[in-house]
Order: C-alpha cells, then sequence, then structure tokens
C-alpha cells in the first residue's frame, strides 16, 4: 500500500529551479535515499514532505492517519528547556493525553462518589491505554536509549544544556520512538559511532513503516536503500537498487548520454556542412531547387536542436597534488606503555604498545570517547592530559594533519587574505590554488568564519597541500561533507604515496584505504590486518 506519494514538485528559490516536476511513491516497508552534492534540495525536501515547506508547482499525499517523524539536520539548534527525558517522552503524545485523563478519574475516585457511567469510562481508557502500549513506554525509551547508547546522566538535564551532538541523539530517539508510519531522517548517522549506527541500522530493518533517507553515509545507503532518488540533474532521477549498483547505472547513463550527444552533435555538424554547401551551389547558380534543399535542411537542423540532447556534467575534479617527502624511515613511529589519564584520574588509554612502519594505512576505530582522538593529539604533541610512556616519531616525519574540529587563527578575515597570510603566496599564485580547490572569483571574498564544513576541509586541504609531507593524520576526514567532496578527497589520498593514520566512522572509507585497523576498546587496542568487512567478519 502506497504510504507516501510525490507528485510533480518544482520549487524555485528565485535563482532558477532547485528541482522541477519531482515523482515518486513509497509503499510501506520501503525506503528511499536521496543523494546529490550540497544545495541540490535534499534537505528542503524533506521539509515539503513534513509539511514545513511549500512546494511552487506539485502535491505531497501521505495515507490518511499515518504518523509521521521527522529529523532535522539542525535541531541542534532548537532551544527547548525541558529535560532530554520529557522530550523524548512526548514522543507519546496521545498515550501522555489518556494518562492524564486516567490520573483525573483516579483522584475524582479517591476524593468523591463516582457514577457507574464513570467507572465505564474510567475503564474503557484503561483499556484503551493498554492496548496502545502506555505500560511499555518507560521500555520503549529504555529500548532505544541504550541502543543509541545515550548516556542516562544527560536524561534529567536541560536540553538546552546538551552539547550538539547529545542534543542529535535525543532528537533521532524521539524520532525512532514515535514508531511512526513514515519517517523522514536527514543525515542520521551525523555525531554517531559505528556501534549506533549499526544499531540505527538494524532497528530500522525491524521498522515495519516507510522511510526517507539523507544522508551521505555511503555504507548506510548501501544497507538502508531499495530506491535511490538522485537530485543531481534537478528534476531527480529514480534508480531501483542500492547505493553501490546506483554508481554503475549512473555511470552507464552518463556514457549512454555522452555517445548520444556526441552522435546528434555529429549530425548536426555534417548536416549544416550540407546545408552550407548547397545554400552555397543555389546562390551560385541561381537554382530554387537547391536553396529549397539548403532551407529543408535548415528546418532538419532546427528541429534537431529543439530536442538537443545535453552534454552530461561531470564531476569537477579538485585539482590538488601533495607535496611529498617522501624519505622516510622504515619503523615511523613506536609508541611504549603509553597511557593517557582524564582529568578524574580515569585512563582513557591503559598502557598500550604498537609500532607503524612507513606506507601503512591505518584506521582507528571505536565508540566514542574510547581514546582515538586523544591518541592523535598525543602523536601529535597536542595532548594536554597527563600522560605517562613513551612515543617515538622518526627524524624525517613530516606531518599533515586535518583535525575533526577545524578552526581558523583570524576567522573574520575574508578567504583570499587568511590563504595569503599562512601559505605566505601573492595574490595571483594564492588565487590560482584556490581555485584547484573549487574556491573561485565570488568565493575567494567570503569570510573565513562564514564557510561551510565542506568549504572549510576543502581550505584546510588546501594548506596541507603546499607543505611537504610524508605523513597525513586525518580525525574524521570526512564529516559534514557532501558524497562528491568526499569522492575528490578519496582521489587525492589515493594519490599519496606515504603514510596515512586516520580516525572515522565513514565505513566506505575505512573499507577503500585501511589496511589495518586499530580498535580502540575500554582503555586498550585489538589490531586487525584487514579492511572494515574484513574486520566485521572476524568479529563473526
Amino acid at each position: 500500500m502506497i504510504i507516501l506519494d510525490v507528485n510533480k514538485l518544482t520549487i524555485n528559490f528565485g535563482y532558477g529551479s532547485l528541482f522541477e516536476n519531482l515523482s515518486f511513491s513509497l509503499n510501506e516497508g520501503e525506503s528511499i535515499s536521496i543523494i546529490g552534492p550540497n544545495g541540490s534540495g535534499k534537505s528542503t525536501l524533506l521539509k515539503i514532505i513534513a509539511g514545513l515547506e511549500k512546494a511552487d508547482k506539485g502535491q505531497v499525499s501521505i495515507k490518511k492517519g499515518a504518523k509521521v517523524a521527522y529529523l532535522d539536520q539542525t535541531g541542534s539548534s532548537v532551544k527547548d528547556d525541558r529535560s532530554a527525558y520529557n522530550i523524548l517522552k512526548s514522543a507519546f503524545g496521545e498515550l501522555l493525553e489518556l494518562e492524564k485523563q486516567i490520573n483525573a478519574f483516579q483522584q475524582k475516585m479517591e476524593t468523591g462518589t463516582v457514577s457507574n457511567k464513570d467507572i465505564e469510562k474510567y475503564c474503557n481508557l484503561m483499556e484503551k491505554f493498554s492496548v496502545a502500549g502506555g505500560y511499555d513506554i518507560e521500555i520503549i525509551i529504555n529500548t532505544v536509549v541504550e541502543g543509541l547508547k545515550i548516556n542516562k546522566n544527560i536524561l534529567n538535564q536541560s536540553y538546552n544544556d546538551l552539547s550538539g551532538g547529545e542534543k542529535t541523539l535525543i532528537q533521532l530517539a524521539k524520532a525512532l520512538i514515535i514508531k511512526p508510519d513514515l519517517m523522514l531522517l536527514d543525515e542520521p548517522t551525523n555525531h554517531l559511532d559505528i556501534q549506533r549506527i549499526e544499531w540505527l541500522e538494524n532497528y530500522l530493518k525491524s521498522f515495519g513503516g516507510a522511510s526517507v533517507i539523507v544522508s551521505h553515509d555511503r555504507y548506510f545507503l548501501n544497507k538502508m536503500s531499495n530506491k535511490i532518488l538522485d537530485l543531481d540533474n534537478g528534476t531527480g532521477k529514480l534508480y531501483f537498487c542500492n547505493y553501490s549498483q546506483f554508481i554503475e547505472e549512473k555511470q552507464r547513463d552518463f556514457e549512454n548520454q555522452m555517445t548520444e550527444y556526441k552522435s546528434q552533435q555529429n549530425l548536426i555538424k555534417r548536416l549544416d556542412e550540407q546545408r552550407k554547401y548547397f545554400a552555397e551551389r543555389g546562390m551560385a547558380t541561381n537554382s530554387s531547387s537547391l536553396c529549397d534543399r539548403a532551407h529543408a535542411l535548415q528546418s532538419q537542423i532546427e528541429r534537431l536542436k529543439k530536442c538537443e540532447i545535453s552534454k552530461p556534467k561531470t564531476m569537477k575534479k579538485l585539482n590538488v597534488d601533495f607535496s611529498k617527502e617522501r624519505k622516510s624511515s622504515k619503523k615511523i613511529i613506536s609508541v611504549k606503555q603509553l597511557t593517557v589519564f582524564l582529568s578524574n584520574e580515569t585512563k582513557v588509554i591503559d598502557n598500550i604498545n604498537f609500532e607503524i612502519f612507513a606506507g601503512e594505512r591505518i584506521a582507528l576505530i571505536g565508540a566514542n570517547g574510547s581514546g582515538k582522538s586523544t591518541f592523535l593529539k598525543a602523536i601529535m604533541g597536542m595532548q594536554t592530559l597527563k600522560m605517562e610512556g613513551e612515543i617515538f616519531l622518526g627524524p624525517s616525519l613530516k606531518i599533515g594533519y586535518l583535525p575533526q574540529i577545524i578552526s581558523f587563527p583570524k576567522a573574520d578575515q575574508q578567504l583570499l587574505q587568511y590563504f595569503m597570510n599562512e601559505i605566505g603566496l601573492d595574490e595571483q599564485k594564492a588565487r590560482q590554488i584556490l581555485a584547484g580547490f573549487q574556491f573561485y572569483q565570488e568565493d575567494v571574498a567570503k569570510r573565513v568564519d562564514n564557510l561551510s564544513g565542506g568549504e572549510k576541509m576543502r581550505i584546510k586541504f588546501a594548506e596541507l597541500m603546499q607543505q611537504k609531507i610524508n605523513v597525513l593524520i586525518f580525525d574524521e576526514p570526512t564529516n559534514h561533507i557532501d558524497i562528491p567532496t568526499k569522492e575528490v578527497l578519496e582521489e587525492a589520498i589515493k594519490n599519496f604515496d606515504g603514510t596515512l593514520i586516520f580516525v572515522s566512522h565513514d565505513r566506505f572509507f575505512i573499507n577503500k584505504f585501511a589496511e589495518k585497523i586499530i580498535e580502540f576498546k575500554n582503555g586498550k587496542i585489538q589490531t586487525y590486518i584487514g579492511n572494515y568487512d574484513y574486520y566485521k567478519q572476524h568479529l563473526k
């Protein structure tokens, strides 16, 4: 049975259509993922389905009586002075209203006489409350809280006092608790570690309703989707497959369209050459039949141009290359009996030992707070926590570091001025490099603190490229960037032949680059030789 029908949606923000005549439908139990570059309208489409924004044309139909849950990726900016627990409990709006009526009847029975009619009504309310799952409220909340590993200490805190990541977890938990018929999820895996993401995948797979998902997590898309809506072309093309199959089909579509485009352009060129020939001969010989032939060819060319096949767009690549310092000793990092203490003397890293050799590609994985970023900061000499043990760095190491939280000195500067000052280049050379990272005329005038997450990553990456490095250390490099930008970053990393050490919850990225996985858990580490799929298979 169809639960969602989107019919010929068009939205225009004044500078052209964001998308036009967009249509798709979703049955109960189906999941569709909306993908496309930043600015293609993914979040806008979710808001239109949720009824928070209106389209210029078209309509959205949702099955009558269906419950809808919407997770907004900007939910962490919402102000709410209720406790986190009360926000979760508010998901049971109808049950709470029934409970309120039941409590009122109970008070009435305790303080005065009640009629048989009142007792009958009370019994009906109790039965309705029970059948609707009223006695399972705590069980449902606890199941989701435990599955998402939400620290129970935060449940009694004011929502306004929570961190951005904690707020996102609460909003996601509330969306799941509602148990809707239609779930709208905008970047549900943001701020989640791998364990939480995999629990969410299993939860959603057992979810009987339909879901519309916006995500840049390609592994998650592979697991969750049986339909892909690609908004890259402005109209939206529907693919009946998962993400990996979509990539293959889209490449075939690109090649077919390019073949058809070239064939049509060649035909137009041949017809135009014939037209010119007949027009010139007709004028030279004063032949009306030759001129008529030229006019007929012109009409044919104009008909072809009216239904001209558009040239398929190719994703612009970052024009980047690492200034590599290739010389490095075989053993580049050695860690002996490293222990790092939190402020309360708890050991976040407890007596670990291992070595890293030149050319290795190592992923550090583990739950949030397990010590991954702490370890990276220890290597970088940036750790402010109390430490014991030894860290040896090879004398020829040249490290390029991309932190999880990207910040800039003098962030109120314009991008061009900032880059010139940081790299020590003249304006012409700075503009040339920035253009290679897709920062053009109007972009370089932006204030640095107004850049998006993807833009901040690109500018930091541009800085790294100007240094001679043989070790790359990344802390969550693919966070908050869209899939096309991830693919560009990955292409640049693929061309780097030095040592790569990175923290990531992006399983697709880990699979692509990791040759060794180091898992941080309970202060200790465990090493696996292989990528993420090998690691998961080993655990089984």
